[in-house]
């Protein structure tokens, strides 16, 4: 397609135009470092220019360097000089460490997980976050100060997973494993992100009271993240089975939930209009109650994209959407792109869900349509496929019982979360009333628990990481010509 054709549309130009911007983030890191004053000439100078070209192809062009160098400029901007002191400067022996909750904190079986800033280590402000393992008392919460003795450390990848680069991306640039002599200073102000969590923690509470173990810590995760509180053979067991994704404040779990809730909703006299807002009503109350946390907001996100696409119903506009989405979190942290492997799988499971569902549903026609059935299964089957290579490229595991076990769990995940939730609202009014919604939770739980840990037992392989990066390239390169011969049929 010409330049010229892509001008005459705004439609195609803002689709390039977003492209190349994240684009730029891509290449960035491999471009020569800019200046700020030069980065910003990079933009500016070709920018200007643009503006005062009379054809409409050749600003297109100019336009479109600008907003290459844009990203890179972006990209380079979000990693810190090597000239300013971070907390990575200051591993090595103990020292007194002072710093506020910025996170929320996860309570984990043994012990509390809690991320800080505003650090000033041996008496020197310092740039960069800091992760710190507490244990389970005293109890700590968000916006409270710790003060604390420390042998600082540098994060380090495990299992083939680039660990240290994804906590880079939250900001994060050392670990605390064991802190001695913790002060806890309690926060006397108020705090909006503190107020949200406490409902989050309100919801897990009231999870555990209607919900037995491990069946509360399974729907914990699934509907608000983590997997923490599950033994250490069925985390293993989701591992092993390639389903740990459905543990996270995920955007797959919530773009196939929205889905399949809107295309069941759309089929009752509810109406289209109606099912639209309260399906928006839901993702937000979702993000609120969920805690607001960076993976929940990119979740939410990505269920919002769901219903646009219910919404407008036209391919080149969902196109903007999905490139306008990518682009604004990516100008918000540019680190996600590389880095970020829950961004990464929840933005193409997204798309696939978006893209592929309503074709793979034609292809399984002999599965029932009812109660959304044939959607959920196809959207799992859709992301399934899309997100091979990302989890090829960051964690080199071939598991032949993988496909398998997501192709049968995962159409009930949808059912698991809305019949938790309307359990977990019935719960407030009263708990006996809620357990007995929780039972149909309970009972896909269990079906879901059991699958896992059967296949779990059956061993998956793994393969160095040149071979999986080649693998993934292959897988993509294989899904890519499936697009292409795809688009090419439908054209001709």
């Amino acid at each position: 397609m010409s330049l010229t054709r892509i001008a005459q549309s705004p439609s195609k130009t803002l689709a390039i135009f977003l492209a190349v911007f994240c684009f730029g983030i891509a290449l960035g890191p491999y471009v020569p470092l800019f200046e700020t004053s030069l980065g910003l000439l990079a933009i500016l100078l070709p920018f200007g220019f643009a503006c005062v070209v009379p054809d409409k192809e050749k600003r297109l062009a100019i336009f479109l360097i600008a907003a290459f160098f844009f990203g890179v400029f972006r990209i380079q901007q979000a990693v810190i000089p090597s000239i300013v002191t971070t907390v990575a400067d200051k591993v090595g022996a103990a020292t007194r460490v002072e710093g506020e909750i910025v996170s929320e904190v996860e309570t984990r079986i043994d012990h509390q997980r809690v991320t800080l800033d505003h650090l000033v280590v041996a008496d020197d402000s310092v740039d960069g976050k800091l992760l710190a393992r507490l244990p389970l008392y005293p109890k700590v919460r968000h916006a409270d100060t710790l003060v604390f003795s420390c042998s600082l450390e540098n994060p380090k990848p495990f299992n083939g997973f680039a660990y240290d680069k994804y906590l880079a991306t939250k900001g994060v640039f050392a670990i605390c494993p064991f802190p001695q002599s913790i002060d806890v200073r309690p926060s006397e102000s108020f705090s909006i992100i503190g107020s949200v969590l406490s409902i989050k923690t309100a919801m897990l509470d009231r999870l555990e009271k209607i919900i037995p173990e491990p069946h509360a810590a399974f729907l914990s995760g699934l509907l608000f993240g983590g997997n923490s509180s599950l033994s250490k053979d069925m985390q293993d067991n989701f591992r092993a089975t390639g389903t740990s994704h459905i543990l996270a404040a995920s955007g797959f779990n919530i773009s196939l939930f929205s889905h399949v809730f809107l295309a069941w909703i759309l089929s009752t006299r509810f109406g289209r209009k109606r099912g639209l807002i309260l399906t928006a009503i839901l993702i937000v109350t979702y993000i609120i109650t969920a805690g607001a946390t960076p993976a929940v907001v990119r979740a939410g996100v990505m269920g919002a994209l769901v219903l646009m696409e219910f919404w407008i119903a036209r391919k080149a506009s969902m196109t903007n959407a999905l490139l306008l989405a990518a682009a604004l979190m990516l100008l918000h942290n540019p680190l996600l792109l590389a880095s970020d492997v829950g961004f990464q799988l929840s933005f193409v499971a997204t798309t696939a869900v978006i893209t592929l569902t309503r074709s793979f549903e034609q292809r399984l026609k002999f599965l029932p349509s009812s109660l959304g059935l044939r959607e959920a299964f196809a959207g799992s089957l859709a992301a399934i496929l899309l997100t091979l290579p990302i989890l090829l490229w960051h964690f080199g595991e071939i598991s032949l019982i993988a496909p398998i076990t997501n192709l049968l769990v995962l159409p009930l995940i949808v059912y698991s979360m809305a019949t938790g939730l309307v359990a977990l609202a019935v719960s407030f009014v009263s708990i006996g009333f809620g357990t007995m919604i929780a039972i149909p939770t309970w009972g896909l739980s269990t079906v879901i628990l059991w699958l896992v840990s059967s296949f779990g037992a059956i061993r998956f392989a793994t393969v160095n990481p040149v071979h999986s990066h080649i693998l993934a390239v292959i897988v993509a390169g294989m899904i890519t010509i499936f697009f292409i011969k795809n688009h090419y049929d439908k054209t001709h």
